[in-house]
């Protein structure tokens, strides 16, 4: 494990990534939207020059191979492979050819990483299988709640302990200085952010257990399901 090492697997416009590269991690930012991987190359020339950066424009996919993006005009954040999810509320969208790879590729060519951030919009799985494939495991990951078997998902694929983040309330967040997770470097959890990772996320660690009554009592109530807010959850491998 490479522990200055962040994959940001769903980079979308880099705030994420900028605030992985001021805590002084290298990153690895992936990206479909080609659009999004040339602003964000563009923004971050600097940290690409130095190699602290390697941008890699492409989708994750079952298979390598060249696949229809759905580019959500409306809200680029909704883009994605699958055509339901890329072209929601019936919002204008375009379709353009995107290249994939199998995430297993990904790791093969820059190594496991210290912590895996996941919000690839319906593709997540995919990831957390890959990385459930790995010899030598991150120490920690992060997915957008796609429903119950995200979780048992990640725990299949080696995590041991869990915390939720509600992405609605993350701006609220007050990071601990001295940091608990590289530098202390601000951070402002608004849109298009995922907020703080490993040690710094709020709460307490729990066991599959505890994680599944608090998913099912908090996040996706059996009979009222998904409320106002959505979450992202947290891992910890053993």
């Amino acid at each position: 494990m490479q522990d200055d090492l962040i994959f940001d697997i769903g980079m979308h416009n880099g705030m994420d990534t900028e605030w992985y590269l001021a805590k002084g991690f290298r990153v690895v930012g992936v990206e479909a939207n080609p659009l999004l991987a040339r602003q964000v190359a563009d923004r971050f020339s600097d940290a690409i020059a130095a190699g602290r950066l390697v941008i890699e424009n492409v989708g994750v996919a079952d298979k390598a191979g060249e696949l229809p993006f759905y580019v959500n005009w409306e809200n680029d954040e909704w883009s994605s492979f699958d055509r339901e999810l890329g072209t929601r509320n019936d919002t204008r969208f375009e379709i353009i050819p995107v290249i994939c790879v199998n995430a297993t590729t990904l790791f093969e060519r820059h190594g496991t990483p210290y912590f895996v951030k996941i919000d690839i919009e319906g593709a997540d799985d995919l990831v957390v299988r890959a990385v459930g494939r790995l010899d030598e495991k991150p120490k920690y990951m992060s997915v957008e709640d796609n429903g119950f078997t995200s979780l048992l998902a990640m725990h299949a694929a080696g995590c041991r302990s869990f915390k939720f983040m509600d992405q609605i309330e993350k701006w609220r967040i007050e990071l601990p200085n001295p940091p608990l997770e590289g530098r202390f470097a601000e951070g402002r959890f608004g849109a298009y952010t995922s907020g703080p990772f490993g040690a710094e996320v709020p709460g307490q660690w729990l066991s599959l257990d505890e994680a599944a009554l608090f998913y099912l009592t908090h996040i996706r109530p059996p009979g009222i399901g998904l409320g106002d807010h959505w979450w992202d959850i947290h891992a910890k491998f053993s």
